[in-house]
């Protein structure tokens, strides 16, 4: 690593750690008590049980790419909570289907307010359309290439 980019590493390092802690997100965290105690893996499970019909076990494994004994334990930790239940699909019986209880349901909706209001700040810290449409270029970039 040449000089000059281990300078904007430490750069970056130090800015998001900035935002972290001058965001002052526990404003937010207090006003959203229902996904408080919830994992990023568990609320990553919730938003796909909810945005997809006759979801299986499969579907999660492969949108999140863990395996399956660890789904397993969080899809039980979930289930113990009243969140989710798991019964026999029925497009493949056997395998298991996941599906929102109506506290699950409520949890993803405060979820998507969470985030509503998280990424509202970020893009409001910005001060035009075109920053804001910069902005999303260079973290679509991120996100396409930070697994490579």
């Amino acid at each position: 690593m040449d000089s000059k980019y281990k300078r904007q590493v430490n750069e970056l390092n130090k800015l998001w750690h900035y935002m972290l802690i001058k965001g002052n997100y526990k404003d937010i965290e207090n006003k959203y008590s229902k996904i408080k105690s919830l994992s990023t893996s568990e609320l990553s499970i919730i938003r796909i049980i909810s945005e997809k019909e006759d979801v299986i076990i499969k579907d999660v494994i492969n949108a999140l790419n863990i395996p399956k004994s660890t789904l397993t334990s969080i899809i039980d930790r979930l289930e113990k909570k009243s969140i989710i239940v798991r019964s026999i699909s029925n497009k493949d019986r056997r395998s298991y289907k996941l599906q929102l209880t109506e506290e699950g349901k409520n949890i993803q909706k405060e979820h998507i307010k969470f985030e509503e209001d998280i990424y509202g700040r970020v893009m409001s810290s910005l001060d035009t359309y075109e920053e804001r449409e910069e902005f999303l270029r260079l973290i679509r970039k991120i996100a396409n290439n930070i697994s490579k």
